[in-house]
């Protein structure tokens, strides 16, 4: 008996009700998320210190331009904190064995060499570490080597200044009752500061002491009779009393006089008496290196104050630095490093290989400043066995090898770096703190190259596909790079613009209304000018031409690539790769490997972008947990909330204000510590603070224990969107035991930074006004209840296609009861029109089968030839009214909705469509190709984009008459009705083309395009048809378009093929438009459901990025091409993906609603029925009593009611008058003191 047929007998299987997740990056935490939140206990394996993958290191994101690091923290904190969630970072799968339902994962960890239960993330560690490069660590303790007197030596010499006069000073002095009269400190001293006679006791000067630390060197271990006195940090250790020094030392010297050694000692004190090595030591002509005992590890260096010391003057070895893996080396690290700032968890970890105590016993100055106690160099790695039901495996990607494509330099000109290299340059928290320069000399680049498809449609190094996202983030970089320096002139060399996602299109051409230049070549090499840094491309224009030009920076656009370690655990697992990496999947089963039980999520399946990255894991999630649906809520932990403290009316205000730097993104332009010092002086406020980023899990954590500390009853944020992270402050309220409304936000960011990035004082001054606003607000704050109800756990479908029907049947899969509605009286939709995918399965096997198993569940009810007309209620308890094909209604209750109506292909009135039967759409061809009427074709003309991606406006003639013709704003060469990218057109034409050449490999087939969006892996397909002898023809629908005459039964297309450089006459036998596809009439729908579309008719999702399934309202979720255009197996994955945020919803009993709804006041009413018009949700009504009633339950808290009550009866929380007068007053208070000031400084 197999899965189904149990869970439909209701027997319970052995099954465990926990998940393997293997990627920590954004497809595994989502995926980790979705299952936790629907009742799954989920291992969260990830083999680097942190979760975050490669979005973390990411500065923004397109087309919206939203800051990377903003959008993913809040991931990242409920990932760090969920009950159900168990990470295990620095740690690896190993073996899996065992079947779906019951496998057994063994999981090795590394050791961190610090406890993660005792770290609190402060990185006093990281801060006091001196080490910055690899040590060589000989096989001999360096004591031994100096006992067998090492014999080669070196002098340093450099003109030398006195140590200055710093404001924090330390002293030496001898310990009379320790000394032993050696006399190696009055040997030692260079100065003079020391006073001894032969036999005598020595003793210190203290107006000559320079503090070098000469004597406290020379002075034998077995005595220390120096002593210093007033060094910072030496409670701790002498190491941080060192590195404390050195930091005060390099504040207080100016840059000019940072070349000279200034005798200060720190070198030679951190080598002796820190590193126990010796292999350094004060003379009067400058520092004496002894080669034999130096271990190289750059102690010396990190700690000079002046950027003297060189790791090649110290020693004849070559230097290793320890370069930062987050930062894609482009700064240094230390042996012990927390991965990055918002890392999760924020818990550092000591590298073996690089760590001088771990090596040689000596250092240990992290121990010392450890407060906690959290480092214990004796912590070792260990392995554990875990049972699970089944296996997300989302490992994530790595980029290619630049040095492998020698021709750009990159490795040698220091000037050319990756893209993702450039993203940490632009990254606030990365190694210039956003600042754009370049890695060669520190100078700002005025002219800025990006080169495509590096490591990407590559066959001479085995990486034919297309990766997917390298042209639109090259856009995105370019467009943030003149954010951050309007200076900056972009090129971006291409081949084909692959802009085919939702709105892609757009930002393109925002960006070239940006003055960012699109050169469509290929540039063959790059040479640098060795005098300055600057980089000669040489490349082929449209032209012809042979073009030179020079830049003052270069980006290589590198491709994704599957890492060599992560083949070896797709073996570990027994999941077939292809020859790339890839999983081997199926187009109608997308996310499940060729192992049962291990699914997979993100590029492991394939190139592609963040939101089907996330619509993948959320699929992979729902996959995971269909055939564990009995074991659901068998292994978690039910989180127990402290009991929130009851507000008393008489308590002291005590409110604490956090503003936030946002790495840059505000810090940049708002001055955020005088806002967080302005802050403190407002009535009320306790406790002000400026962390770098508020949302991160170490700030949480950080708020929280605040919260305790300073006993606060009011909490504001001075930060970024509230939509986006309201939910994450009130939540860390809540844990605090506070009711989560006693708090306000301020957005510095979007109205501040964003909109005044020119006027930093401006900025600053608006970010204070609105903090004293979000002040007023919370001290008028009031406890909001929620309202607490059970949830229907039944699920409504609408659409009866591929995504309609894969919904129904894996929430049916899961134990749901499914209502699925299709207006047309048999299921299928569009995909009944296709022949097969493009890697040979035929769509109407699947689709009967797929038919077979909806229709007969016992869970799915189908209402065929039926229509939705009323829809009310609420998340989790929703009543929709059907109409059914006999006229009657059908009233349905469920919990949530899944939307699926899909699209059509789009049939524009162009070159005779409709009219002539040469002429037909992609969908007609593959009909004819698959069928039984293919007839014989020998001459094919396919015309891309037949309609689509019309967005400028351009003049063009008949070809029948020449008369130039006026085409509508918005429009390409009369083609302008849709003005995207409809993203499956390129594949279609290709695998048409392909399926042509089967049938008659003689045949002539001309493919006339724009760009061949043959993304991910169909550029197999594309490069196979190009072997296969199809011609591309590439035209400019602005400069060349095709002229296409359809007359007496015939077809004729001139088209200037730039290959040649002219004209060419073709007469096919059928001219095939790849015509795209539009969204289905939906409005009403939209209407009734209350959910937006953008202008071309799609519905717009919650988040472009990270929330790409669920629509704006709550309980309400999408699929398939009603998000926009995307291809079968796009469209199985997102309907997965519905099933799964649908399951979070359906398998909870109860949930709460907001608190922010409106109430009337019975006594005020005057029945007016105002508010019943008014409500865009109708949601008030006239009860027994005779006056207004608003349900709370479905109440939308968007406040219409109250604004229109003539009799002010309605309030709303959050909004009442009281707390807006307060802001108000606080607005009018802000004006006056800003006056006042003003006058001050005019006086």
């Amino acid at each position: 008996m197999n899965e189904q047929n149990r869970l439909q007998a209701g027997i319970t299987p052995a099954i465990s009700g926990a998940v393997m997740v293997i990627g920590g990056g954004i497809s595994g935490m989502q995926s980790a998320l979705d299952l936790a939140n629907a009742g799954f206990k989920v291992y969260l394996v990830e083999s680097s210190p942190a979760i975050g993958g490669k979005m973390a290191q990411l500065d923004k994101t397109f087309p919206t331009n939203d800051c990377s690091m903003c959008i993913v923290s809040p991931k990242l904190v409920e990932v760090g904190r969920h009950l159900n969630i168990e990470l295990l970072t620095w740690s690896e799968v190993t073996a899996l064995s065992g079947e779906a339902g019951d496998f057994t994962a063994t999981v090795s960890s590394r050791a961190r060499y610090v406890d993660i239960g005792k770290c609190t993330g402060c990185g006093a560690c990281e801060l006091a570490c001196p080490v910055t490069q690899i040590s060589y660590f000989p096989q001999e303790m360096p004591e031994e080597e100096q006992k067998k007197g090492g014999r080669e030596k070196r002098l340093i010499r450099g003109p030398g200044s006195p140590v200055p006069k710093t404001l924090h000073p330390w002293a030496f002095s001898v310990i009379a009752e320790k000394c032993s009269k050696c006399g190696n400190c009055f040997r030692a001293c260079l100065h003079g500061a020391i006073s001894w006679e032969k036999g005598g006791i020595a003793s210190v000067i203290a107006d000559k002491c320079t503090g070098c630390g000469a004597c406290y060197t020379a002075c034998p271990e077995k005595f220390s009779a120096v002593a210093i006195s007033d060094a910072p940090d030496l409670d701790k250790s002498l190491g941080a009393a060192i590195v404390a020094r050195s930091v005060a030392l390099k504040k207080e010297i100016p840059v000019k006089g940072r070349q000279d050694c200034i005798r200060c000692g720190l070198c030679a004190m951190t080598c002796r008496k820190v590193m126990r090595i010796g292999a350094l030591k004060m003379v009067a002509d400058g520092i004496e290196a002894n080669l034999d005992a130096c271990q190289v590890c750059g102690a010396c260096v990190s700690v000079c104050p002046v950027s003297f010391l060189e790791i090649d003057q110290v020693t004849n070895r070559e230097a290793r630095p320890l370069y930062n893996r987050f930062n894609e080396g482009l700064n240094l690290r230390h042996p012990v490093n927390i991965l990055y700032p918002q890392a999760v968890p924020r818990v550092p970890v000591i590298d073996e290989a690089s760590c001088v105590q771990l090596n040689t016993g000596a250092c240990g100055i992290c121990k010392s400043v450890c407060g906690p106690g959290a480092i214990d160099y004796g912590l070792k790695g260990g392995e554990r066995q875990i049972r699970i039901g089944s296996v997300i495996f989302s490992p994530g990607f790595e980029v290619f090898d630049a040095k492998r494509r020698g021709e750009f330099g990159y490795g040698i000109y220091k000037n050319v770096v990756t893209s993702i290299e450039f993203e940490r340059l632009l990254s606030a928290s990365g190694p210039t703190s956003g600042t754009v320069q370049r890695p060669g000399d520190g100078r700002h680049p005025k002219k800025i190259a990006w080169i495509q498809c590096v490591g990407s449609r590559d066959s001479s190094c085995d990486r034919d596909y297309c990766s997917s996202v390298c042209c639109m983030y090259a856009t995105k970089e370019a467009y943030i790079a003149r954010e951050h320096d309007s200076a900056i002139e972009p090129t971006i060399f291409y081949i084909d613009m692959r802009s085919f996602g939702k709105n892609f299109d757009n930002y393109v051409e925002r960006a070239k209304e940006r003055n960012i230049r699109f050169v469509r070549a290929m540039v063959s090499r790059v040479f640098e000018d060795p005098l300055t840094g600057d980089l000669e491309l040489r490349y082929v224009d449209g032209s012809g031409w042979r073009v030179t030009e020079t830049f003052d920076m270069v980006v290589l656009s590198v491709g994704v690539q599957i890492a060599a370690k992560t083949r070896e655990l797709a073996a570990t697992l027994g999941v077939g790769l292809d020859r790339f990496g890839f999983a081997i999947t199926d187009a109608f089963t997308p996310l499940a490997t060729s192992r049962p039980g291990i699914y997979v999520g993100g590029v492991i399946n394939g190139p592609k972008d963040i939101p089907e990255t996330v619509i993948e894991a959320s699929g992979a999630a729902q996959a995971a947990s269909a055939g564990l649906a009995l074991a659901r809520g068998s292994e978690i932990t039910v989180e127990a909330l402290p009991e929130e403290r009851r507000p008393d009316p008489d308590e002291e205000l005590r409110i604490g204000v956090f503003v936030c730097h946002c790495g840059t993104n505000i810090a940049s332009v708002v001055d955020v510590a005088a806002v967080a010092e302005y802050a403190r002086s407002l009535p009320g406020v306790v406790y002000a603070g400026h962390p770098l980023y508020t949302c991160s899990q170490d700030s949480q954590e950080s708020i929280r224990a605040i919260i305790g500390e300073h006993r606060l009853n009011r909490l504001v944020a001075a930060a970024c969107s509230p939509s986006t992270h309201e939910p994450l402050f009130m939540s860390t309220l809540r844990q605090a035991g506070i009711n989560k409304y006693f708090f306000d936000m301020a957005n510095i960011r979007d109205q501040c930074s964003w909109v005044h990035p020119n006027d930093p004082e401006m900025a600053t001054e608006k970010a204070k006004r609105l903090v004293r606003m979000a002040v007023a607000n919370a001290s008028q704050a009031e406890a909001l209840a929620e309202l607490e109800f059970d949830v229907n756990p039944g699920l409504l479908v609408i659409g009866g296609g591929v995504a309609g029907m894969t919904a129904a049947l894996e929430a049916a899969r899961q134990g749901f009861d499914v209502s699925l509605v299709e207006q047309q009286p048999a299921l299928g939709g569009q995909a009944q029109n296709l022949g097969r995918t493009w890697d040979g399965q035929y769509f109407w096997e699947y689709l009967v089968k797929l038919k077979e198993e909806v229709e007969r569940h016992e869970r799915i009810k189908l209402f065929l030839g039926s229509a939705v007309v009323e829809h009310s209620g609420f998340v989790g308890s929703f009543t929709t009214d059907i109409m059914t094909p006999s006229g009657a209604l059908r009233t349905i209750s469920h919990g949530a909705i899944i939307v699926a109506t899909g699209a059509e292909e789009a049939r524009p009135d162009l070159h005779g469509l409709g009219t002539s039967e040469r002429v037909l759409t992609q969908v007609d061809f593959e009909t004819r190709l698959f069928g039984n009427e293919q007839g014989e074709l020998n001459h094919v003309v396919m015309l891309q984009c037949a309609g689509s991606r019309a967005t400028v406006t351009a003049a063009y003639s008949e070809p029948d008459t020449g008369t130039p013709c006026e085409t509508p704003a918005g429009t390409v060469a009369g083609q302008g009705h849709l003005p995207y990218c409809s993203r499956v057109c390129c594949n279609q034409a290709v695998k048409n083309a392909l399926r042509l050449k089967e049938i008659n490999p003689a045949a002539r087939i001309d493919i006339l395009y724009r760009d061949m969006r043959t993304y991910g892996l169909g550029e197999l397909q594309y490069q196979q048809a190009r072997r296969q002898g199809v011609n591309f023809i590439r035209f400019d629908p602005l400069e060349n378009p095709p002229e296409i005459d359809v007359a007496d039964g015939g077809v004729r297309v001139v088209v200037s093929d730039p290959s040649i450089g002219r004209k060419v006459s073709l007469a096919p036998d059928l001219l095939v438009l790849s015509t795209g596809m539009k969204p289905r009439e939906n409005e009403e729908l939209a209407s009734m459901l209350r959910v937006p579309r953008n202008s071309n008719g799609f519905f717009i999702e919650a988040h472009a990025k990270l929330r790409p399934v669920d629509l704006p309202s709550e309980g309400l979720f999408m699929a398939g091409t009603v998000h926009a255009p995307k291809d079968v197996s796009e469209t199985i994955a997102q309907a997965q993906a519905a099933v799964a945020r649908a399951a979070i919803l359906l398998s909870k009993k109860n949930l709460r609603l907001s608190g922010v709804v409106s109430r009337v006041d019975p006594a005020h009413c005057a029945v007016c029925l105002t508010c019943v018009r008014a409500c865009p949700y109708g949601v008030p009504f006239i009860n027994a009593e005779h006056t207004a009633e608003i349900n709370p339950a479905l109440c939308q808290g968007c406040g219409i009611c109250v604004a229109e009550c003539p009799a002010k009866a309605i309030t709303l929380g959050r909004y009442q008058d009281v707390n807006l007068k307060a802001k108000i007053r606080s607005y009018a208070q802000g004006l006056t003191e800003a006056a006042t000031v003003e006058e001050t400084h005019d006086g």
